[in-house]
């Protein structure tokens, strides 16, 4: 009996140790690859406007996307504009500066991106919201985390941010 739960314990020890894998997504006609160690939280559709949700797995881990697209027509600095006022009613970001809006790139698309930083608690974050459009879909993808997991989280943002189609 002891020898049987020894190996079980083994086995089981060794399969939650087993690394986990990149996964390729495909959520309302938009594709990615969601990095190992990170996960789709939360999905939503309302007819013009979607988004996707993706977390770094963790209690402590704090690496966010957030894709929102629509097929309405938006300029992109407007669609900007109503992505950062959506940031501005969390009551728990204190603090929130926005940087001004540059001409970027994400992966393959062209368009603008604003830095922004604030505070939940004591803890400061940081993050870029990039804004864009291809195939008639705008899209705001925002990046963000805390800046002291800016390293553990970069990889992620960058196996994102490379394997983005729609």
């Amino acid at each position: 009996m002891r020898k049987a739960l020894s190996v079980l314990i083994v086995l089981m020890l060794c399969l939650s140790c087993t690394k986990q894998k990149s996964m390729d997504m495909l959520i309302y006609g938009v594709s990615f690859t969601c990095p190992a160690g990170w996960e789709v939280t939360d999905t939503g559709h309302d007819g013009t406007t979607a988004y996707v949700c993706i977390e770094k797995k963790g209690f402590s881990s704090s690496g966010l996307v957030v894709m929102s697209f629509t097929d309405e027509d938006f300029e992109l600095d407007k669609y900007l504009r109503l992505t950062q006022e959506s940031f501005k009613e969390h009551h728990a970001f204190t603090g929130i500066v926005f940087q001004p809006a540059v001409e970027a790139n994400y992966g393959k698309y062209k368009g603008i991106a604003s830095a922004y930083t604030f505070k939940i608690g004591t803890l400061k974050h940081e993050g870029k919201i990039h804004v864009f459009q291809e195939n008639g879909i705008t899209m705001a993808l925002v990046h963000q985390e805390a800046i002291e997991d800016h390293q553990k989280n970069l990889s992620g943002f960058e196996i994102i941010e490379e394997s983005l189609s729609f």
